[in-house]
């Protein structure tokens, strides 16, 4: 597969900051973001999963797709913004923040898995009108996949164009597939390199997390998705749907 090469000046450079394992240096320039990559195959995770999500059947509205490319050199991906000049991007952490001057993921993880979901979605609910449950379904269910390890509340959000809030597209899925995981030693079996994957936010189980919601989830995703990303994807990214998928 050709990949597209860019040059972009610093100019445009969107200095990242967190402690988020997944923060990368971005890019924005002609509408477009672009993200270089940080432990090698982000890029390829972003597209592989977007390509997933396309395959499904599942509305384009609902995620971002990606396309890996070359940056300064450098392997990364980019986007186009999924947002108007009239509206724009509020995570959950800072619409809590906002709110109630607390940090969402601490108040989080003071209460069992089950009353935090429900905690949020009561939250998003009562201060937006955006009943969340089939955003946060899918979200577990597609991390329950390609086991994204970074889906913190600064990846999950809503957009508000002024008058209305709705809930985001799914983006934000390049530290999957074990990429960049300090625990995936090569001396350990795919199944145990599985097994030592979690999830950031709510249970660290992303099983647990897809079946609580699993009754909202519209997101169907089966093995007829890896003929679609053969020409992109590593042998480990397929090594990983193979199993994930095979999961009940």
């Amino acid at each position: 597969m050709e990949i597209a090469e860019f040059y972009i000046d610093d100019a445009y450079l969107v200095r990242t900051s967190g402690t988020s394992d997944g923060t990368q240096d971005k890019y924005f320039k002609d509408n477009l973001w672009f993200k270089a990559d940080r432990f090698g195959g982000e890029g390829l995770a972003e597209a592989a999963t977007s390509r997933i999500l396309k395959s499904s059947g599942f509305d384009s509205s609902k995620y971002v797709e990606y396309t890996p490319c070359l940056i300064n050199g450098k392997q990364g991906c980019f986007s186009r913004n999924f947002l108007n000049n009239e509206e724009s991007f509020i995570t959950l952490y800072r619409l809590y923040k906002n709110v109630t001057g607390r940090d969402l993921a601490e108040v989080c993880s003071r209460m069992d898995f089950d009353d935090a979901i429900e905690y949020v979605i009561s939250f998003v609910k009562d201060q937006t009108g955006i009943d969340i449950h089939e955003y946060l379904a899918n979200i577990f269910e597609l991390d329950r996949i390609i086991l994204n390890e970074d889906r913190h509340f600064n990846n999950m959000g809503l957009i508000y164009s002024g008058t209305t809030f709705r809930t985001a597209p799914l983006f934000d899925n390049g530290k999957s597939f074990l990429i960049g995981s300090k625990r995936a030693s090569e001396k350990i079996s795919l199944k145990e390199k599985i097994a030592g994957a979690y999830s950031k936010a709510f249970s660290p189980s992303f099983n647990i997390n897809a079946r609580y919601l699993k009754n909202y989830c519209t997101l169907h995703i089966t093995k007829n998705c890896l003929n679609d990303i053969k020409n992109i994807a590593t042998d480990g990214i397929l090594n990983i749907l193979n199993y994930t998928l095979g999961e009940e």
